[in-house]
């Protein structure tokens, strides 16, 4: 009992940390975009996210302010909530020390800890997925076919939908726990699944009228394997698989306590083929390495295949050493503060933030852009006094992220937004393209005339993160149709 008084309490220190790291990393711009959607009143799209991301951002914010602190303000809390629901749902399946344990593995977790402190689609998810496999055991523990339980593990599936769509490895690992052991299959016809099928296909309905369509996104597969090291220390990762390859002998033997097991395999496989496609520091469909650490804790506590103290000595080393890369992860400017070289990577959304790691920097993508705000801010403030000039940039990353800098009122567009709205205006265009010598000729066409106002380069802890180019165009005009 002391022991798990000792887990809790750490638990709340461990919240209490990652709330104090919250403000020390620039939003991603996935958080931004967040923030753009509350700002000017965006909720009812999936545009590059679900729209319950955009409403924790705005109920934290609404706490703790319009920083980074209450952008992220739920996201502790998040991770906290997916730990109590690891911990009630091992102690459930198998015992008080094993759940500890399981607690513990989670919590070392690089993916997890990155994900406790940014608020990200995957943030979400990793509280939601727990809590769901939670639901499931209640439901399955009651006979009740429409017990309370099954409609919560309904709300958690509908929630993963509405934060990181389609969620298809979320519904297959729930039906894989009543269709892997052979005594739980007969709940695949039962009312009380059938009312999370109904609410996973709700919710997917939704998003595809939003999204006008479905396009699978490019598989990667062997970049995952790079992205999987970074996001689960190696040695723990070797552990996964073994657990698991223990886990599967008797899996279809093992009735509910087969449900980890079960929920890690689909997500597994589909983090194995699209991951690599979410942006850092998302973590994508990462989910599935807590019940690997389920797996992990349960079977790393009762196979006695090597002495105690070697088993003790290998979890230690396993542990401390993602304890390390959780760290270093959240303070990746440890190496330059000792000396060392590590340039950001060139890329903000694609695969090589993994497979360059450890040669490139991926957190680029939450560096510098309070410092580009600065230099929109000082070129704007120069326009006072004339016709209100608005503001453009190359993409939406660069968008979202100088109109949560600025502060100001009106929204900083992009090039791919419509702008006949602006007829009459003259705008300044910032790109992060370093071979930009120009506007583009979309922009072009439609501006009377264009100057190049300023050429910066950001630089970070001596590091160059962007070159920034400031161009302004005079007098916009509507294309004729």
């Amino acid at each position: 009992m002391q022991r798990q008084r000792f887990l809790f309490a750490a638990l709340g220190l461990l919240t209490l940390w990652r709330w104090a790291l919250l403000p020390t990393l620039e939003l991603a711009p996935d958080e931004a975009l967040a923030v753009f959607r509350v700002k000017h009143g965006h909720w009812g799209g999936f545009l590059e996210m679900g729209p319950l991301v955009p409403l924790f951002v705005r109920l934290g914010m609404l706490i703790g302010g319009a920083g980074e602190f209450g952008v992220r303000f739920f996201a502790p809390l998040l991770a906290l909530a997916a730990s109590l629901a690891v911990w009630r749902l091992m102690r459930g399946l198998f015992d008080a020390q094993i759940a500890a344990w399981a607690v513990v593995i989670v919590n070392v977790l690089p993916a997890f800890n990155l994900a406790a402190v940014t608020l990200t689609s995957s943030t979400v998810v990793f509280a939601l997925v727990p809590v769901a496999a939670l639901c499931l055991r209640i439901a399955l523990v009651h006979a009740h076919p429409l017990h309370w339980a099954w409609w919560a593990a309904a709300t958690c599936v509908f929630g993963t939908v509405l934060a990181q769509p389609p969620a298809l490895g979320a519904m297959a690992s729930v039906a894989l726990v009543f269709a892997l052991p052979e005594r739980l299959r007969h709940h695949l016809h039962a009312s009380g699944f059938l009312v999370i099928v109904a609410a996973w296909v709700l919710a997917v309905l939704y998003w595809l009228i939003w999204q006008g369509g479905f396009a699978w996104p490019e598989w990667r597969l062997v970049p995952n394997l790079f992205r999987w090291s970074v996001l689960a220390s190696p040695l723990l990762l070797v552990l996964f698989v073994l657990a698991a390859r223990m886990a599967w002998d008797r899996a279809t033997l093992m009735s509910q306590r087969s449900l980890p097991l079960a929920m890690l395999l689909p997500l597994a496989a589909l983090d194995l083929l699209y991951g690599p496609n979410h942006r850092w520091p998302d973590m994508g469909g990462a989910v599935w390495m807590i019940f690997a650490a389920m797996l992990l804790a349960h079977r790393g506590t009762v196979l006695g295949g090597i002495e105690s103290e070697e088993k003790i000595s290998l979890r230690t080393i396993a542990l401390v050493l993602a304890a390390l890369q959780s760290a270093f992860l959240l303070q990746t400017d440890l190496p330059r503060t000792l000396g060392l070289p590590w340039r950001f990577s060139r890329q903000i959304d694609t695969a090589s933030d993994y497979t360059h790691f450890f040669t490139a920097d991926p957190s680029k993508a939450m560096r510098g852009w309070r410092e580009s705000a600065k230099l929109v801010s000082a070129i704007l403030k120069q326009t006072e006094g004339k016709d209100a000039w608005f503001v453009v940039a190359n993409d939406w990353r660069l968008a979202v992220e100088l109109d949560h800098y600025l502060g100001q009122t009106e929204p900083v567009m992009s090039v791919q937004d419509d702008l006949h709205a602006q007829t009459g205006r003259s705008a300044i265009f910032v790109t992060d393209d370093p071979a930009a010598i120009a506007p583009p000729a979309t922009l072009q066409a439609r501006f009377g005339r264009f100057e190049v106002l300023s050429v910066a380069r950001v630089m970070h802890a001596g590091n160059e993160v962007r070159w920034l180019k400031i161009f302004a165009c005079h007098d916009y005009r509507a294309p004729d149709f």
